[in-house]
């Protein structure tokens, strides 16, 4: 009897490995690109979103060996070990309401605290609660496109450039981006960049 099982433990682990294999092998991924360039592997490798092998909020990154890859948070998320998932940076994740998930510079663990703005994807920036992922708080970027998010490199709110690249790697149609004369109204406003010279 004690054989019998053996042999089918053994079936059983047999058929997981073959079934991670074949999931592998079949599986389909995109590149992403890595925005925080001390991080790029030494083979110059990108991590790869791939929805079988990792969890949504986790990229699949290369190791600095071949056949070296492992799942791990996306850019600007953070692992709480509590919960054994990504979060994203300055939102609720496993907080309580009115709460989010922030990273401590003295710190290397993920701790809740209180959100002074209150509701989910509001932060505090520039002495206002601004909403994560809109371009309104940017507009002082103007005519580069621009949006409030979690920086990935050093997890602060601010305003980042949109990459306008598609998944492919190819870019997207070329924004013409068309100066104001100084001394005109939308410059004087702050709404478009002056000529200089």
């Amino acid at each position: 009897m004690c054989s019998l099982n053996s042999i089918i433990v053994a079936i059983i682990l047999i058929s997981m490995a073959m079934a991670k294999q074949l999931r592998t092998q079949d599986a389909i991924g995109f590149p992403e690109v890595e925005e925080d360039q001390n991080s790029v592997n030494k083979d110059n490798r990108q991590p790869v979103y791939i929805p079988s092998m990792c969890p949504d909020s986790e990229l699949y990154y290369p190791g600095d060996q071949k056949d070296d890859w492992i799942c791990d948070c996306r850019p600007a998320f953070l692992y709480h070990p509590k919960s054994d998932t990504c979060w994203p940076a300055y939102r609720k994740g496993p907080c309580q309401d009115g709460e989010y998930l922030v990273l401590k510079p003295e710190s290397a663990i993920p701790v809740c605290e209180k959100n002074p703005c209150a509701v989910d994807t509001y932060v505090p920036y520039n002495g206002r609660c601004e909403q994560l992922a809109t371009i309104a708080p940017c507009r002082h970027m103007w005519p580069i496109p621009a949006a409030l998010s979690v920086n990935a490199t050093n997890l602060a709110v601010t305003c980042e450039r949109l990459n306008l690249e598609s998944r492919f790697g190819e870019d997207a149609s070329p924004m013409v981006l068309v100066p104001c004369p100084p001394g005109c109204k939308r410059s004087i406003n702050g709404k478009c960049t002056p000529v200089v010279g």
